[in-house]
């Protein structure tokens, strides 16, 4: 019983610390406005660029 409380308690520690790094690797993109600029620098222009690729059927006048 005290092998299993011993494991339990070395595997949520872990998970834990998982917890904790992930929430400040979060935190500090939100505070950087990292997920917009991630969106304006690389995802935007993968779709401008896919967009303007496609065959057009009808001109806007």
């Amino acid at each position: 019983m005290k092998k299993f409380l011993g494991i339990l308690f070395k595997i949520l520690g872990k998970l834990l610390l998982a917890a904790v790094i992930f929430f400040v690797a979060t935190f500090a993109l939100y505070m950087v406005n990292g997920e917009n600029k991630l969106i304006y620098y690389v995802v935007r222009p993968l779709l401008n660029k896919h967009y303007d690729a496609q065959a057009r059927d009808r001109r806007i006048v």
